[in-house]
């Protein structure tokens, strides 16, 4: 059922993830709320907040998965932010955008992947780990 991010919306907007108790049984799931940090882009569980049980049936109908962002840097959101307003000072003043604005735009972009680029690399240094038997302290 989950291929892609693991939160899912409800059809008044709330945002759950999909979580494993004993209470609900075959013909029901347990949500539990999680909240959105628009700096790093990502969900996390609101331990405040109670789990909601809700019918089998109504979830697959009517909850939408929420689709995967990537990584962000609230350092990188921040550059961007300021060099975004640098390029349009710059416009104000002179009537016209920089040469190389665009050169900009697009280098930005390339230091907004490094956390992704991170990531998987580390997915794939634990994943290398875990089939040459050092998973959990193991070795071949």
């Amino acid at each position: 059922m989950t291929s892609g991010s693991d939160v899912w919306r409800s059809p008044g907007g709330d945002h759950f993830r999909l979580s494993w108790s004993e209470e609900a049984g075959p013909s029901r799931v347990t949500l539990r709320p999680v909240v959105y940090d628009p700096d790093t882009g990502q969900w996390s569980t609101d331990r405040n907040a109670l789990s909601v049980l809700v019918e089998a049936t109504v979830f697959e109908e009517t909850y939408v998965q929420v689709p995967l962002e990537r990584l962000r840097d609230p350092r990188i959101t921040r550059l961007t932010g300021l060099v975004n307003e640098l390029l349009a000072d710059y416009e104000r003043s002179t009537g016209r955008p920089p040469a190389d604005a665009d050169a900009i735009r697009a280098a930005l972009e390339d230091v907004a992947e490094i956390p992704e680029e991170a990531r998987r690399r580390r997915h794939a240094a634990a994943r290398s780990a875990a089939s040459q038997g050092f998973h959990r302290g193991r070795r071949r």
